[in-house]
């Protein structure tokens, strides 16, 4: 049953942007070294290992072949987002890839209005153009400092086009957590979009070290954690109480950035973000 009441799926997805927001960082690691199509295959074959072996436990819910089925769709655009994403963190210092990615939530709204009849409201135009203004923000800052900033502006374009993916796989997962276990629905996701991604890794694939072999098992776990706190939060919270908790995702991605990649945001960063996160505020406090 999802409810207002209690704190529970708050927590999870606390917890899911925390494990996620690291597993964003080590991509953005092992980017450097591989194309996107191998990092993308490999970051979910790693999490279909990692969640088999849970699949294994006592009581643990199992992919049946309507689980696949349901996965086959959702996955295409899970996938579509891990490339756009992924992309994005080679394109952007890993801050400013965080902040154009709260415009997801936006996008989570008309998702959800037109996959689950959610109501949205009128007011929710004036957030949306409140929130677009803040990426204009940032990218007007980005091309202000040039080549300075370090980076490029293709970054903001497959930024957004992630999260409008994004929105609607999750809205997809919160529509199919009704049909399937959590660990059932993740495990047949990953598995799929492994698959998916062969084709593509096979064609640009690079011997990876011993050193990024172990990273990418740390991507794989972190994922998987990441994605099962997700998706049960989602089968136990409305959309607009747990969207906006992606916003926190942007204190550790500044923490990330400046720790591992000496990337420190900028004023334009920080003011960019602050649009959209109080413009995201803005449409969850109205269909909350």
């Amino acid at each position: 049953m999802k409810t207002l009441a209690s704190p529970m799926p708050v927590m999870a997805a606390v917890f899911a942007v925390a494990v996620l927001s690291t597993m964003d960082a080590a991509i953005k690691a092992v980017s450097v070294a591989h194309p996107t199509g191998q990092v993308v295959f490999l970051r979910y074959l790693a999490g279909f290992a990692a969640l088999a072996l849970v699949s294994l436990l006592p009581r643990a819910g199992r992919p049946t072949l309507g689980t696949f089925q349901r996965a086959a769709v959702r996955a295409l655009f899970i996938l579509a987002t891990a490339f756009l994403f992924f992309k994005t963190l080679t394109l952007l210092p890993l801050a400013e890839a965080v902040a154009v990615s709260f415009t997801a939530p936006f996008f989570m709204v008309f998702a959800a209005r037109i996959l689950l009849k959610e109501a949205v409201p009128r007011s929710a135009w004036v957030a949306i153009s409140i929130g677009f203004s803040g990426v204009l923000v940032m990218l007007a800052g980005r091309l202000q400092a040039g080549e300075a900033l370090g980076g490029d502006p293709v970054g903001y374009v497959t930024g957004i086009a992630c999260s409008v993916t994004y929105a609607i796989a999750m809205v997809m997962t919160r529509k199919d957590s009704g049909h399937d276990p959590v660990l059932a629905l993740v495990l047949a996701q990953n598995a799929t979009a492994a698959l998916y991604s062969l084709p593509l890794a096979v064609f640009v694939w690079t011997p990876p070290t011993e050193a990024t072999v172990l990273l990418f098992v740390a991507i794989g776990a972190l994922g998987t954690a990441g994605h099962l706190a997700f998706a049960w939060a989602y089968a136990h919270a409305p959309t607009a109480r747990l969207a906006p908790i992606e916003y926190t995702g942007f204190l550790w991605a500044g923490v990330f950035g400046v720790v591992f990649f000496g990337e420190f945001p900028t004023v334009w960063t920080f003011l960019g973000a602050a649009l959209i996160v109080g413009a995201c505020l803005m449409v969850f406090r109205k269909t909350g």
